[in-house]
């Protein structure tokens, strides 16, 4: 069974993507903190993919995704974004090798979702 890391601070939205994710064969680890979930990557916890959230205070999305890169978990990650329209953060994802297909845009759609993963993980 493939392990799905999901994170984002509203937590009704890490809640459905949770309980979609499991109700179609996922194990899910499931934070609403971007603190937590930074400890879980440097704990370097194994999972198999990662839905991150990238506006969240305290610890965005882009500091996981340099911790992913910090810690060498090459794993598929699809980014959640309400706006990354903003020239700085578009700048910041392409630095880190992340392109327009690994964005996934609030409200989120749970089949595209699911899609991606079952292409990219399994």
């Amino acid at each position: 069974m493939y392990k799905i890391l999901v994170v984002d601070d509203e937590k009704e939205i890490a809640n459905i993507l949770e309980e979609f994710l499991r109700k179609n064969g996922y194990d899910v680890i499931s934070t609403s903190d971007g603190m937590k979930a930074l400890e879980i990557i440097e704990s370097k916890v194994a999972f198999d993919g990662a839905v991150l959230d990238i506006r969240m205070p305290k610890i965005d999305g882009i500091a996981l995704l340099k911790a992913l890169k910090r810690t060498n978990l090459d794993v598929p990650v699809f980014i959640l974004s309400g706006s990354v329209g903003a020239e700085a953060g578009q700048r910041e994802l392409k630095e880190l090798g992340y392109a327009e297909q690994d964005i996934l845009y609030k409200p989120i759609d749970l089949k595209e979702i699911l899609s991606k993963i079952k292409e990219r993980i399994g």
